[in-house]
């Protein structure tokens, strides 16, 4: 076996990247997960053609998280015998992975989706297991260019970085654009019902919004422990609002199409592919500066805004496109030609090249 990719769960934006990876590789590709699904994941969905296998993993809740202890990696490691090791993250079977490729002399490949952001609170031992685990890799994939940013300052060179993007079914998304008048809601907020989201700033824009225009109508898609609260306060705004819960991967073309401004503030998003989604439906964008896909997908005041969370500025941006069927068309274009690139070929690509990268060397 050529290579091997570990990561933690199959997850649906990456299942066609892995079979492309596969195809590019000859079949020679095997990807390792850690667990079927993770408790606070609702997805549902077919898994790629191409090859993997369920570790054998111990897995504890602490503090919201899952963490993976022992496994049987080793053995399995031992089996496949690959010649590289894409690992993505630092639980005890990836460190397990990265062990066995020093002891057997293999080729690493560190990939993350984190970004300088994300990453600065971590402790000083946290800190330390990257730099040690980095410092043995022979090259490194990272999700944006924020990723690399985090890569560099660990050492890497330039020559040893790869991207492999995340990234939503564009080719699908596409084809249910809508024109600015086919669109019933003017906002849509997507996500997982977490503080982290924010979504209590987004239903404060929404309430500024609704003091200028008191037609104002929401989308609200997703699940989780603030639903109750959220849906509660759309109520007592009395805002017009439509939430069919959380959606299958298939039905969210219909909702993001439905929709002519997509709200994604969040205090700590590695990159986010509901924005991926939302301009591959040609919905603009307004985040913030914390989420990865900022200044990279979503580019301010060409296909979105990227602002820091402060409610009136949000809502005069938000108006900004709401009130002029022009500009709006003007950033729905720009977004769907930006995500373009952010695709699924080319995000095996950058795996397919940091494998072949580290093979080459002696």
């Amino acid at each position: 076996m050529t290579t091997v990719f570990i990561t933690n769960i199959p997850a649906p934006y990456r299942e066609k990247v892995h079979e492309i990876a596969s195809e590019k590789l000859s079949g020679d590709y095997c990807v390792l997960y850690c667990a079927k699904i993770e408790s606070n994941r609702k997805w549902n969905f077919s898994l790629g053609n191409y090859n993997k296998r369920f570790l054998k993993s111990r897995i504890i809740k602490f503090r919201g998280r899952n963490i993976y202890l022992d496994s049987n990696i080793r053995n399995i490691l031992n089996e496949i015998k690959p010649e590289v090791i894409v690992i993505g993250g630092f639980s005890m079977p990836m460190i397990a992975a990265y062990l066995w490729a020093l002891f057997n002399d293999k080729k690493v490949v560190s990939f993350s989706d984190a970004n300088l952001h994300s990453e600065s609170k971590l402790s000083f031992f946290h800190k330390g297991i990257r730099k040690i685990f980095y410092g043995v890799s022979q090259a490194f994939v990272g999700a944006s260019k924020k990723t690399q940013d985090l890569f560099r300052t660990y050492g890497a060179k330039e020559e040893q970085l790869f991207q492999s993007h995340l990234c939503a079914n564009n080719s699908l998304l596409f084809q249910y654009d809508k024109s600015f008048d086919n669109r019933e809601y003017d906002i849509i907020l997507c996500g997982q019902m977490i503080e982290s989201k924010m979504f209590d700033f987004s239903l404060d824009v929404v309430r500024r919004i609704k003091e200028i225009r008191s037609d104002v109508s929401v989308k609200v898609l997703g699940s989780g422990p603030l639903k109750e609260h959220i849906l509660n306060r759309l109520d007592s705004m009395a805002i017009k609002y439509d939430y069919p819960g959380f959606v299958s991967q298939e039905e969210l073309p219909t909702h993001y199409s439905s929709s002519k401004v997509f709200f994604f503030p969040t205090r700590k998003e590695a990159w986010g592919v509901v924005a991926n989604e939302a301009c591959a439906s040609g919905t603009p964008v307004i985040s913030t500066p914390e989420a990865g896909a900022a200044n990279e997908l979503i580019v301010n005041d060409h296909n979105g805004f990227v602002l820091k969370p402060d409610v009136n500025e949000w809502a005069d941006a938000a108006l900004h496109l709401l009130t002029d069927a022009d500009k709006w068309a003007e950033f729905s274009k720009n977004a769907k030609n930006a995500v373009k690139k952010y695709s699924y070929f080319n995000a095996a690509q950058g795996i397919v090249n940091a494998s072949e990268f580290v093979r080459k060397k002696s």
